[in-house]
């Protein structure tokens, strides 16, 4: 295992728990200024726009997240974490 994997598999878990605990503030300590989210369907998002989606969604449906990450490649200073099928039940508020 690469040293980076073992370090990318713990902020995924905290990651999942902060999603599912609400933490915004959690969440946005551990973004990069160049991070991307990408989602099926959807145009990619950085930093300054996950907030406020964040928070919509939050307002408006209780999360809960399950999600592996697998197959994680690290070259240089980029990495891939790929994730088994995961799982995410949104139940209105």
């Amino acid at each position: 295992m690469h040293p980076d994997e073992q370090a990318i598999r713990d902020v995924h878990a905290t990651w999942i728990a902060a999603v599912n605990a609400g933490d915004l503030a959690e969440l946005q300590g551990l973004m990069t200024r160049d991070g991307v989210f990408m989602n099926p369907g959807r145009a990619a998002i950085g930093p300054a726009e996950f907030p406020s989606g964040f928070g919509r969604a939050q307002r408006q449906f209780q999360v809960r997240c399950t999600s592996e990450p697998r197959d994680i490649v690290v070259a240089g200073d980029l990495a891939v974490r790929p994730t088994r099928q995961p799982s995410l039940e949104c139940h209105p508020r």
